[in-house]
């Protein structure tokens, strides 16, 4: 099982720096990580949130040399249209909900809310991502006569997706940051493995009989990488 993410604020050069934090079975120690231009504090499962926090105080020097690397501007999408993510928090709501306008992503939220706008985001992409890639999925197989034991629906860290040898195909929910074309390309990509389970020739074959115009698709996914 993954560990759960939370999300918090410290100050750091005078300014608000949102840091995500995980208590994790695997850590031996206390640990600060630079992830995707995040700060992440991984907090080992015996050790307290008030330690890992002390521990984290003491590193400011540390997340301070290292400050203009959290100041990008992060970049948000879905099937391929950039969006921007807006957060209302509601005195009286107790559920986080989720509304679409125009290219605007709207997170109204407890007051009490504990997440970030990645944290958000990342979570929204996973509950959309189950829906609408399985589904997909399951259409193209049985449209081009592939036999899957089962699709699942994955956070692959160097990935977008897999296939076994034994008929289970992976797909990566971040997929839902690419147009629907580029996500059929890699949907098609991993089917074309249940009968190629290689990069041969005779695989790429069976990728262009069923999508021609499948380079530009690969071309195009490489643009935003995990």
């Amino acid at each position: 099982m993954a560990d759960e993410l939370f999300s918090k604020t410290i100050e750091v050069n005078s300014k608000k720096l949102a840091y995500r934090y995980r208590f994790s079975r695997k850590a031996k120690h206390l640990q600060l990580r630079i992830n995707q231009q995040q700060l992440e504090l991984v907090i080992p499962h015996r050790i307290s949130f008030a330690e890992g926090e002390k521990f984290l105080t003491g590193k400011l020097d540390w997340v301070g040399k290292h400050f203009h690397l959290f100041q990008s501007e992060k970049k948000y999408y879905l099937f391929g249209k950039k969006i921007t993510l807006r957060l209302e928090q509601d005195l009286f709501l107790e559920k986080y909900r989720v509304i679409i306008q125009d290219d605007v992503l709207v997170f109204r939220v407890p007051q009490k809310n504990i997440f970030s706008h990645e944290l958000l985001y990342e979570k929204y992409l996973k509950h959309v991502a189950k829906k609408y890639l399985i589904e997909r999925a399951s259409e193209l197989s049985v449209k081009f006569g592939f036999s899957v034991k089962r699709f699942s629906v994955r956070g692959q860290k160097t990935r977008w997706g897999s296939c076994s040898r034994r008929g289970n195909v992976s797909l990566n929910y971040n997929l839902l940051k690419f147009r629907k074309e580029v996500i059929d390309y890699v949907i098609v990509h991993e089917l074309c493995h249940l009968r190629q389970l290689n990069h041969s020739k005779k695989f790429w074959n069976e990728v262009a009989q069923i999508l021609p115009h499948y380079k530009s698709l690969k071309k195009e996914l490489k643009k935003l990488s995990l």
